[in-house]
């Protein structure tokens, strides 16, 4: 009976003994905040003619913030503009949203000319996402 009591306060001083010896590490970086996720984007076209319409569609969700802001950012030839943008209110942790922006290809562009798309979903926390999917949409002829 004795031996047990000895044994389990052993094993109690070592199991402290031995947490304490754990070491917490710096992981280089800090936690901010949480960000959306977009898992889909897709755009209706890759060629399109100068002042016609693309739409791009695309999934987002956010499972820590509410989403406040849907932006489609457009680069071209190196000068990134905003094209379009759109407020979101009564945003559902649980849910995932499925949205869409008509872009139009700017109709002053040369045949050829690329540009780059993206989505960029902005959380409540001021915290934005454009996550890792891009579309490009090259210029075509204009029909005649």
């Amino acid at each position: 009976m004795m031996m047990k009591k000895y044994i389990a306060i052993l094993t109690m001083i070592m199991m402290v003994g031995l947490t304490s010896c754990f070491e917490e590490y710096d992981e280089g970086y800090d936690l901010v905040g949480r960000v959306a996720s977009i898992p889909v984007f897709t755009v209706s076209s890759t060629t399109a003619a100068p002042g016609a319409d693309v739409t791009a569609n695309f999934r987002y969700y956010s499972e820590h913030e509410p989403v406040t802001n849907l932006r489609l950012i457009q680069i071209i030839g190196g000068n990134e503009t905003v094209a379009a943008s759109k407020d979101i209110t009564g945003h559902n942790l649980r849910d995932s949203y499925e949205d869409s922006f008509t872009y139009t290809v700017p109709a002053d562009l040369e045949p050829g000319t690329a540009i780059t798309l993206w989505i960029e979903v902005e959380t409540a926390n001021s915290l934005t996402n454009r996550g890792s999917i891009n579309r490009v949409v090259t210029v075509a002829q204009p029909a005649e």
